[in-house]
């Protein structure tokens, strides 16, 4: 999902822990002045520019059915703790057909984790691609799409979602996600 750098720039104005970071040195991520992100000397990072964000790695279909709503939730439970300022964002990601959020490990409430685990398991049932209810699921890249964006996605090879997590909790004993 394309956004300009003044849309991302409210985003992270917003939402801090969307901004990306250097996981080794605390420090924004940016194009160094010599080239690459990992320059010898931390300081010659210039000013971020708002160009890519974390969110900018959840498929579309969740940005859009989800995004910034998941991204309300969490700021409101940093807030209640005053842990806004602490909290980062490592990695954002599809796997599995679910959503992967992965945080700094900073200690916060459990609410943020549990606002975490809903939309991870919410995402299981989102359409990648245009966030609308999922109807399919496809088999080998393990992906949910509703049927319209099943015909276009290029995986000849899909089954119904229900059917998919049926076998799944006949088979591991877990709920309609795998969770």
């Amino acid at each position: 999902m394309e956004r300009s750098k003044e849309e991302n720039k409210a985003l992270c104005d917003r939402y801090p822990f969307l901004i990306p970071w250097n996981r080794w040195s605390g420090k924004r991520i940016t194009e160094a002045k010599n080239g690459g992100y990992w320059p010898g000397n931390p300081n010659e990072i210039p000013e971020y520019d708002y160009e890519y964000t974390e969110l900018d790695d959840m498929p579309d279909g969740w940005q859009k059915a989800f995004g910034v709503q998941m991204c309300e939730e969490i700021r409101d439970a940093l807030i209640d703790d005053d842990d806004l300022d602490r909290y980062r964002v490592v990695q954002i990601k599809e796997k599995y057909g679910s959503l992967c959020w992965y945080d700094n490990g900073v200690k916060v409430n459990s609410i943020v984790h549990d606002i975490i685990r809903r939309y991870e398991h919410l995402s299981a049932r989102t359409c990648v691609v245009c966030g609308e209810p999922a109807t399919r699921v496809t088999l080998g890249w393990i992906s949910p799409f509703c049927d319209e964006c099943c015909l276009n996605c290029g995986n000849g090879r899909s089954m119904d979602i229900d059917e998919y997590y049926r076998e799944d909790k006949e088979e591991n004993g877990t709920d309609d996600n795998g969770i």
